[in-house]
C-alpha cells in the first residue's frame, strides 16, 4: 500500500472517532472496519473500511442495520448487496517537505466562539455535524476568511495521527481557495503532511495546489436491488 493512502485512511479515522466522541457515539474496529454502535453523525457513514482485503459479506453484516459504508480503498462491489453508490472521491496527500503555494496569503481566522461558528455553518449547512463543542477540543480548529466581519470561505483542520485533515472546504467568493489553505493549514500546524479526500472541482483545485491523488473511496448507501429506500 501506498504509506500515503495509509496515512490518509489513518487520519479519517481519526476524525471519525473525534467527531462521534464530540456526539455521544461510541465506535469500535473489528478486524478492519470500523463502525458506529448507534447513529453517527450527519453526513458521516456508519461502517467504514480501513484495511484492505476485508471480505464483503464481513461489511455487508456489519451494516445490516442501515447507514452508509465508507470503502476506503474502493475495492468493494456492493451494487448486488443492497447498496448504491452514493459518490466517489479521491484521497489527497500533500507533504510536509513540499513549500507552501502562497507565500503571504491573507491570513485565516481560527473560529473561536459559538456565535462565530453558527455564521460559518449556516453558509456551509453543517451546523448538525460541527457542534459549539467542538471548539473546545485541541486537535480540531475551524477555519475562516473574512471581508468586512463576514465569512465567505472556510475548512476545518483536525490533528489526527500526524497528518492534518483538511475538510468542509467552501468559498462563496467564486474564487479559489486552496493555494491559500494550504499555506495557512501550515502555518497553524508546521511541520505536518496535509490529507483529506475530494472529488470534481474540488480534487481539481487541490491537486493544483500540491496535493498528491493517492487512490480511491468509494461511499455507498442502502438501496438497490434487494435493498430498502
Amino acid at each position: 500500500m501506498d504509506p500515503r493512502l495509509r496515512i490518509a485512511v489513518d487520519a479519517s479515522l481519526a476524525w471519525y472517532d473525534a467527531l462521534c466522541a464530540l456526539h455521544g457515539v461510541p465506535c469500535l474496529v473489528d478486524e478492519g472496519i470500523w463502525l458506529a454502535l448507534t447513529p453517527p453523525p450527519p453526513l458521516h457513514s456508519a461502517v467504514k473500511v480501513v484495511e484492505l482485503g476485508v471480505p464483503v459479506d464481513r461489511v455487508v453484516a456489519a451494516a445490516r442495520d442501515g447507514g452508509g459504508v465508507a470503502d476506503s480503498f474502493g475495492e468493494l462491489d456492493l451494487v448486488d448487496r443492497g447498496f448504491d453508490l452514493l459518490f466517489t472521491a479521491r484521497w489527497i496527500h500533500r507533504s510536509v517537505a513540499d513549500e507552501p503555494t502562497a507565500r503571504g496569503a491573507p491570513s485565516w481566522s481560527i473560529v473561536r466562539s459559538a456565535d462565530a461558528l453558527a455564521a460559518w455553518t449556516a453558509k456551509h449547512d453543517t451546523a448538525a455535524v460541527l457542534l459549539p463543542g467542538l471548539l473546545a477540543r485541541s486537535s480540531f480548529q475551524v477555519l475562516a476568511r473574512y471581508a468586512d466581519g463576514v465569512p465567505n470561505a472556510g475548512a476545518v483542520l483536525h490533528l489526527g495521527t500526524g497528518a492534518v485533515s483538511i475538510s468542509n472546504v467552501w468559498s462563496d467568493g467564486g474564487d479559489d481557495p486552496w493555494p491559500e489553505l494550504v499555506s495557512n493549514a501550515a502555518a497553524k500546524w508546521p511541520r505536518r503532511d496535509l490529507v483529506g479526500y475530494e472529488r470534481g472541482a474540488d480534487l481539481d483545485a487541490a491537486l493544483r495546489a500540491g496535493f498528491a491523488d493517492v487512490g480511491p473511496q468509494h461511499v455507498w448507501v442502502a438501496g438497490g436491488p434487494g435493498g430498502g429506500s
